[in-house]
């Protein structure tokens, strides 16, 4: 067997070569790769680099994966080749007191594929920890288990905001993030979902999964506009999906007293929060940082029809051809939700 991979060279230069074949260890599974989502994060890296990093290149993006077990480490009693997987990407320590908290998702020692210096699985063979492979049904495709792990963000940010039957959100951002985080608020039975972007095409996409209501936040003052649409009060819950300082610094304005405000995007930079109208309004505001013991769940909700994750892609791409997948998501963030590597044989 002989192994591709895609490499980022320098900003916005990616060329596509051969690679080590990986030999898993006795606690992995090698796995022939079938889809990969690419990730705003790996476009980010691949537009900007990193600068904390500059010796880091070549390198390979890609932690959103889904493939076939081919060959299994010696202790693997739990997959078998033949088996069809999903990866959670975070391999982490399993020593420090937030993984035996079972909160392993903020351990300090994870190595994240994508994340500098730890290579990425847009390649077509990779080894990883059985333990961190989950078995996919018989009614969950390939490209679906792919998406798997954009949905555990919103899953466990949902989860983590308290989300249940009754209550109303806001979701300011209409991208994969934003997008996954209605479906999956629809799942858990919440209808009177509001959101907000900047682009009509990616607000159209937000009704088409399951938004009541949109807004655009080119023509209208956001803050007025959800507060109107939820009974001039707001909604109870606020999730910001899409990283920007503008959005986050409009969530305090925009709750409902007593709500919760749930910070899901990478939101950099200094961001104002009036913390006079927080406390007045006795809010809780909380923050996600990717997910923890929910891919089953993830899984599951696939696996029951009650997640549809192919309505998320915009386009198919094959492994040699990923530097126009993230060329046109740079070149056309208006429209393009999520683009979908798929490996040769899938």
């Amino acid at each position: 067997m002989t192994n591709h991979a895609c490499f980022v060279l320098e900003n916005r230069k990616m060329t596509y070569g051969p690679v080590d074949m990986p030999v898993p260890k006795d606690n992995e599974v090698l796995i022939r790769m079938k889809y990969c989502g690419v990730c705003g994060s790996d476009v980010h890296f691949y537009e900007h680099g990193e600068p904390e990093f500059p010796d880091v290149y070549p390198f390979i993006l890609g932690h959103e994966g889904a493939g076939e077990v081919v060959a299994v480490g010696k202790a693997v009693t739990t997959h078998k080749p033949g088996d069809r997987v999903c990866l959670e990407p975070g391999i982490t320590c399993g020593k420090c007191e937030w993984c035996k908290g079972g909160r392993y998702n903020l351990c300090p020692n994870v190595v994240f594929p994508s994340a500098p210096r730890a290579p990425g699985i847009l390649r077509q063979y990779v080894a990883h920890p059985a333990d961190l492979c989950f078995n996919l049904p018989d009614t969950v495709s390939y490209d679906e288990g792919a998406l798997i792990e954009p949905l555990a963000v919103a899953m466990t940010a949902a989860r983590e905001a308290g989300a249940r039957i009754g209550q109303s959100a806001a979701i300011l951002g209409s991208g994969c993030i934003g997008l996954v985080t209605v479906l999956a608020l629809r799942a858990m039975g919440i209808t009177n979902i509001t959101v907000v972007d900047l682009f009509d095409i990616r607000l159209s996409k937000a009704l088409e999964l399951g938004a009541k209501t949109v807004v655009n936040a080119r023509n209208q003052d956001p803050i007025e506009a959800v507060r109107a649409l939820h009974g001039g009060i707001g909604p109870d819950l606020v999730f910001e999906t899409a990283g920007s300082t503008v959005a986050a610094s409009q969530t305090i304005a925009m709750a409902k007293r007593g709500g919760t405000i749930m910070i899901v995007g990478n939101v950099t930079g200094q961001t104002p929060i009036d913390f006079q109208l927080m406390t007045n309004k006795e809010l809780t505001i909380k923050s996600n940082f990717r997910y923890s013991n929910i891919y089953p769940t993830c899984i599951d909700a696939v696996a029951g029809g009650k997640i549809d994750l192919k309505s998320i892609i915009s386009r198919y791409y094959p492994l040699d051809q990923a530097l126009q997948a993230f060329e046109d998501c740079i070149t056309e963030k208006s429209t393009m939700v999520k683009a979908v590597i798929k490996f040769e044989g899938a």
